[in-house]
């Protein structure tokens, strides 16, 4: 028996997918809440978590690394209706192990389990053809840029980013000169407009 979590705001939801599973996985709990997660992780050693992103304690996708802190080998599989490619590449770059889509079929959803389980990566079909045209328009960006980029798109001045991320200031402007060029921006405006047009934060 492979033992699992669902974490989701809708408790309804949680028990509607521990429902769907076949035989050879156990729900061993079902979490509101990123607190109520990691607490039933820490309790139960369980192999999935299937986490939802938009939680009342927080964002889901920004608690996956602490949530890997309780059990450095739990795999990690979003399971959510958010459908924007910037949302799943996110989720990918933060350490999640798949991402499903609540409008994913059971046959899917099982497919995604089983893949992740078994040590593997999964995005559904939806996902990734989102991810797909996203990429056809949009530069591929280093982990660093896309630090760089969504700072600068807070608002933040070099000196305040090379800060944040302890860097030099000639580090981060060799990093903004460096994403203005992929992007084809003369100016910052125009890098923000940019990046918010294409999803890239």
């Amino acid at each position: 028996m492979t033992k699992l979590i669902i974490a989701d705001n809708h408790r309804v939801v949680a028990e509607g997918i521990a429902r769907l599973l076949p035989a050879n996985y156990v729900c061993c709990g079902l979490a509101r809440t990123i607190a109520e997660t990691s607490q039933l992780i820490a309790e139960h050693h369980p192999s999935l978590l299937l986490l939802d992103i938009g939680m009342p304690d927080g964002d889901g996708i920004d608690a996956i690394p602490s949530l890997l802190a309780v059990q450095p080998k739990l795999r990690i599989l979003i399971l959510t209706m958010y459908a924007e490619a910037a949302v799943i590449q996110r989720a990918i770059d933060s350490g999640a192990h798949g991402y499903i889509l609540k409008s994913a079929d059971r046959e899917e959803l099982i497919r995604g389990i089983d893949t992740v389980v078994s040590g593997g990566r999964f995005i559904c079909r939806e996902a990734q053809a989102l991810l797909e045209n996203s990429r056809e328009s949009a530069p591929e960006l280093t982990l660093r840029e896309r630090e760089v980029l969504r700072l600068v798109v807070e608002g933040r001045t070099i000196k305040e980013i090379a800060e944040q991320l302890c860097l030099g200031f000639e580090t981060v402007h060799s990093y903004t000169k460096s994403l203005r060029q992929k992007l084809g921006c003369p100016n910052t405006a125009s890098l923000v407009r940019k990046a918010i047009s294409l999803h890239l934060i």
